[in-house]
């Protein structure tokens, strides 16, 4: 993670804490992700650091000065109306984000702007998949990708928030704008923060969402939308070090994004997991067939993994220390079920499928969803089922309480009182905060650029549910592809995957039976009696994925405690120098 954080000091009390507590900002990145070209800017009441560590994975450096002006950013945004080189690459994104034109970048950064007057506006990406976290109160305000380092600046004792908590277990990931501690905020979809030279606060959007999930009377521009992700994809290549990594499995989303990236020319590593033999022999053939297709000079190669408890050399103690120095609990369980590894900053980019279900129906593409939501006051109470707790306690299930309805309201001011609320849903909540794209500097979101999220709005409900636009784009974009089959997993297959013994507690049985033994904060939000059935299914051989899942979430949300408790102890020490 490429750290990027400031502070706007608005009481004579804060500027006079600044400079100890903004080294204190300084030290903690250094400690979790070592030293980089950390830029620092201070003066009497703003703080900017940026740890500019991208040098071995974007030719452009994250942090930016000009006449007076700075520019500090999680990662290089790439601009979606343009084709931009590496030379001269600030000379074109400067002035969108100078000019407020955020929206024209694509998504998955955060960013800062100091202007030359003493004024700073943070901002996060249209669809808020950049992480971007803030504190509030009377003596600063303070903005950072990383939860930890906020912590500095609460006006209180580090405390996880329960509310957040109750949300978390039941979907799987923190919604809104919730994060794991109370105080820090996340800002949401293209959201700001303006802050005058006096300390005057404004909050508001660079981009009105309407614009892309909008209902309006027009067909999905295909064309359009391949046109603009190849130029991102070009944009991409041209701006990144090393070969970027593209995952190509047996499904529609997947190929749908390796059809645009290959077609465009780029160079790429093509990744296919081998585990379900099926799925492997469909990109198998997909590459086949794609052979003899480059263009004059690109690269690819399709290289085979496949995991195996061998490859897991990390104990989940040293898996949890790492994933949530990085993290702070803002992150899906599943990511302790293999290695977690503190990045440094040469890795190539990871291009995947993620943002392809706002294309499919997710909540509603089953035999007679439409006709249960017909019964319903609003479509949006019909993913209630999707967010089911009945392994939850009463607390945690009133955590619960108006989500829906208040999610319904934010789609009908973005123009969606229709079923497409549900896609809205999705699109602001699980694809914003579930996926690990976001949760490095090094990963691009290619479905998530403005001609495809509007080409997925301008779909009819039908044509969600039969799955209409990945076919289309790959008739376009790669022609040879459309004759070879998807793979569609079965419950067998989860099976065959669970005895890969790829489990966490497979993997580390020690950790993971004494996380049970001797509970901390998991019995507050989720039912002993259910985690116990559980424990008793992982034992005998109908062991399903979703069983592991309750029990890794059980897990995390005990390190949550654990973890609280170590940034009060930093928080105090450093209050106290």
């Amino acid at each position: 993670m490429n750290i990027t954080f400031v502070c706007s000091a608005r009481t004579r009390r804060a500027r006079s804490l600044l400079p100890l507590l903004f080294d204190a900002v300084v030290e903690d990145a250094r400690t979790v992700f070592g030293e980089a070209v950390d830029h620092r800017h201070l003066d009497e009441s703003t703080a900017i650091f940026n740890a500019d560590r991208m040098a071995g994975a974007w030719r452009p450096s994250t942090w930016h000065e000009e006449a007076g002006e700075i520019i500090a950013v999680s990662q290089p945004p790439i601009p979606v109306d343009e084709d931009c080189e590496a030379d001269g690459y600030w000379g074109t994104v400067a002035p969108i984000v100078r000019g407020g034109r955020q929206g024209r970048l694509l998504p998955n950064h955060a960013g800062i702007l100091r202007r030359a007057d003493g004024s700073v506006q943070v901002w996060t990406d249209t669809l808020g998949l950049g992480r971007m976290y803030y504190v509030m109160n009377d003596d600063f305000v303070a903005a950072s990708n990383h939860i930890g380092i906020l912590t500095h600046f609460l006006d209180g004792p580090v405390e996880a928030d329960a509310e957040a908590i109750s949300r978390y277990v039941h979907a799987g990931w923190f919604t809104g704008d919730d994060s794991p501690i109370r105080g820090i905020r996340r800002l949401r979809e293209a959201g700001t923060i303006d802050v005058s030279p006096s300390g005057q606060v404004t909050v508001g959007e660079h981009t009105d969402l309407t614009e892309l999930v909008g209902r309006r009377d027009a067909r999905p521009d295909y064309e359009g939308m391949i046109d603009q992700t190849r130029r991102i994809a070009r944009n991409l290549d041209r701006l990144s070090v090393r070969t970027s990594t593209v995952y190509l499995s047996g499904g529609r989303d997947s190929r749908m994004t390796a059809a645009i990236w290959l077609s465009g020319g780029g160079d790429a590593r093509v990744i296919t997991l081998g585990t379900l033999e099926a799925e492997a022999e469909i990109a198998q053939q997909l590459m086949a067939e794609f052979s003899g297709l480059e263009a004059p000079g690109q690269e690819v190669r399709h290289d085979l993994t496949y995991p195996s408890p061998g490859t897991i050399t990390m104990s989940l103690e040293e898996r949890f220390h790492n994933a949530f120095a990085m993290w702070d609990g803002d992150a899906a369980p599943t990511n302790v079920r293999s290695n977690v590894r503190i990045p440094g900053g040469r890795a190539g980019l990871s291009i995947g499928g993620v943002g392809g279900e706002i294309m499919h129906g997710y909540y509603y593409h089953r035999p007679g969803d439409l006709e249960k939501i017909e019964k319903l006051p609003h479509p949006v109470a019909y993913a209630a089922k999707s967010f089911q707790g009945n392994l939850v306690t009463p607390e945690a299930a009133a955590g619960m309480d108006g989500f829906f309805d208040r999610s319904y309201e934010r789609a009908r001011r973005h123009g969606r009182e229709d079923l497409a609320a549900l896609d809205y849903l999705y699109l602001t909540e699980k694809f914003r905060r579930w996926g690990n794209q976001a949760l490095g500097s090094m990963s691009a979101i290619m479905l998530s650029g403005p001609a495809y999220v509007r080409a997925c709005f301008d779909l009819d409900p039908q044509e969600r549910i039969e799955k209409v636009f990945p076919d289309e784009i790959v008739r376009r974009a790669m022609p040879a592809w459309t004759s070879v089959p998807y793979y569609k997993a079965q419950i067998a297959d989860s099976k065959k995957s669970m005895k890969k013994k790829l489990s966490t507690y497979d993997t580390d049985p020690d950790y993971f039976q004494e996380a049970f033994r001797s509970p901390r904060l998991w019995p507050q939000f989720l039912r002993e009696d259910r985690i116990g059935d559980f424990l008793e299914i992982i034992r005998g051989e109908d062991a399903l994925p979703v069983h592991e899942s309750w029990l890794n979430r059980a897990m995390w949300v005990d390190r949550i405690g654990t973890h609280v408790d170590a940034l009060n102890r930093r928080a105090e020490e450093v209050r106290g120098r």
